[in-house]
């Protein structure tokens, strides 16, 4: 346990970090206003009243900053023996928060893409990486994990630094983890502060009860500096953490979590620091199991965060954060215990509980559970219904790559546009604007137009990369048991290599002199039914590959415009071409 003047020490730290936050956030509030950090409501996910400040991340590290500094400066810490390793190492933590409160602040104030932001947090866990704040090893329920092998090592500014592979790959899992679900969990008036500031205070204790006076330090300064900054971020709030601040407490939870690990008396283990986080975890936990249900991108907004869970009942801003207040204490409360009482499996179950159950009751209030389970239940049967559309495309590529004749390579793609759920079909091949050939499924007539008022349907072309155009127009029955998407994308690639398959088949054109027959396309009447058995014009050879010669004014690229809507010819060409 730590000793009194240690203790004395962290209540000045707590107080000069106290003072400093809250003599610095009028500034940041004007500065923030000054550089358009402006949060305004969007009747969505804001739920604030009025355009608010954010930034507020720059007013809570000068907080820090200073209390630090004055103790360390002042000789409070002379007689810790682990004072100048400690110290040694705090460069790497400065910088990382600059880091990080860079990125967040041109977030704030410009906005920044997901990855710019992941890649600049990347950075910030790199430089504490090299600094040599890192996790070398943990304990979990009496397991100890050593996590320094296999490694490599490499010079830099004259000194030679040790890289384990394990330990880099779980300190970027650790504190990219918790700089995101705290900037996640920031978003209503006082919530990410206030859970922040319990949080950062549960973790001193346990430091103190560790004799791990570092990381009391860091903790001790991160609970004054929070303190400070809740008396304006209150509701209704003056201004806001932004992703300078959320970002920012995360970092520096997930240090004292890592200087937990570095302690070498003992090895002590991480889980109470994310029992502790309980309510950000689970909030993050939740909203990444919620966007991957749906198929939505993981940096996706929605309004479906605990806080909005909580106002959704009738709740106001206050009570709510006040509610969350009272689950994150508990869980707090938990971590406790079982640090007074070495119990790590007693706290784990109890913490996992409380999460679980305060969950259920939140979500089974607001149907959310219900939404989820059917969404949960339709991902999977997408997910069926893909790999049977997968494997019958794969098989009918692979009979249509062994097939010779068009005929053969008609009846696969008919076969399996109906195991897909498709039951109107029509082919058509074109090249130099002449139509090939073309096959359908359905009489023309009545009955056709009939089938054709019910069920989704779709027309696309496709062109084998030379000069050969396939057009493909589906049409699928309402009672089909695959969804529309997943049958016409698979469909639509299966036609891609009936496309390729057909100009290897068809060869280069030939030129005889036929009868143009069939339909005619845009006015135009170059059709030549090749694979009719009864035009005596058309030798055996050009019933494979021949079509008639192409008219003068075709290009080598008249197949794209073609494809793309376009007429079939010039107009000025269309009687020559007909008279031929």
């Amino acid at each position: 346990m730590i000793i009194d003047p240690f203790t004395n020490t962290l209540l000045l730290v707590i107080a000069v970090a106290f003072m400093g936050c809250v003599l610095s956030t009028p500034l940041v509030t004007k500065i923030a206003v000054w550089v358009g950090a402006i949060d305004r409501p969007d009747q969505f996910r804001r739920v604030h009243n009025g355009a608010t400040p954010r930034m507020g991340g720059l007013g809570l590290a000068f907080g820090l900053i200073v209390s630090i500094g004055v103790v360390a400066a002042g000789g409070y810490l002379r007689v810790w023996p682990d004072f100048p390793d400690w110290w040694s190492r705090q460069w790497a933590v400065m910088l990382a928060a600059l880091v990080v409160l860079g990125v967040g602040t041109v977030d704030d104030a410009r906005g920044m893409r997901p990855r710019l932001k992941l890649l600049g947090q990347t950075a910030a866990v790199l430089v504490l990486y090299l600094g040599g704040i890192h996790i070398k090893s943990f304990t979990v329920l009496g397991m100890f994990i050593d996590l320094g092998h296999p490694s490599f090592g490499f010079n830099m500014m004259g000194s030679h630094i040790e890289v384990g592979l394990p330990s880099l790959i779980a300190t970027l899992f650790w504190l990219l983890g918790c700089m995101n679900i705290w900037n996640l969990i920031d978003g209503m008036d006082g919530l990410a502060s206030g859970v922040g500031l319990l949080v950062s205070g549960t973790l001193m204790l346990i430091a103190i009860h560790q004799d791990n006076t570092g990381a009391a330090i860091t903790a001790a300064a991160l609970a004054g500096s929070l303190a400070g900054f809740l008396l304006y971020n209150w509701h209704p709030a003056c201004i806001f953490l932004g992703d300078s601040g959320s970002m920012l407490i995360g970092l520096l939870v997930g240090v004292i979590g890592v200087q937990y690990s570095m302690k070498k008396t003992s090895v002590v283990s991480l889980l109470f620091p994310i029992l502790a986080m309980g309510l950000p975890i689970t909030d993050t936990a939740m909203a990444i199991f919620r966007r991957w249900v749906r198929n939505l991108p993981l940096t996706a907004a929605d309004r479906r965060h605990v806080h909005h869970l909580l106002m959704g009942l009738g709740l106001d801003p206050r009570q709510a954060a006040v509610l969350l207040y009272c689950f994150s204490a508990g869980l707090c409360g938990v971590v406790l215990l079982g640090v007074a009482f070495d119990k790590e499996f007693l706290a784990l179950v109890v913490g996992i509980s409380g999460c679980l159950a305060f969950l259920l009751i939140l979500t089974s209030r607001r149907d959310e559970l219900a939404s989820l389970r059917a969404d949960f239940l339709a991902r999977f049967e997408r997910r069926k219904q893909e790999r049977h559309a997968s494997r019958a495309t794969w098989e009918a590529i692979q009979r249509i790559e062994l097939s010779d004749q068009i005929d053969g390579i008609w009846s696969v793609l008919l076969d399996t546009s109906r195991a897909l759920g498709c039951h109107n079909l029509r082919m058509s091949c074109y090249r130099e604007g002449r139509e090939v050939f073309q096959r359908d499924s359905q009489p023309t007539g009545e009955d056709k137009s009939t089938a054709s008022l019910s069920g989704p349907s779709a027309s696309f072309r496709l062109t084998s990369g030379r000069d050969l155009v396939l057009s493909v127009e589906l049409h699928q029955s309402a009672s089909s048991p695959l969804a529309a998407d997943i049958a016409f994308r698979f469909l639509q690639r299966l036609s891609l290599a009936t496309a390729e398959r057909l100009e290897r088949l068809l060869g280069t054109p030939a030129e005889p002199d036929l009868k143009p027959v069939g339909r005619s396309m845009n006015g135009v009447k170059p059709v030549v039914d090749l694979m009719s058995s009864d035009s005596p014009q058309v030798p055996p050879a050009a019933r494979v590959a021949g079509l008639a010669s192409p008219s003068p004014g075709w290009g080598p690229f008249s197949w794209l415009r073609l494809a793309f809507g376009g007429e079939a010819a010039p107009a000025d060409r269309s009687a020559s071409l007909g008279d031929d």
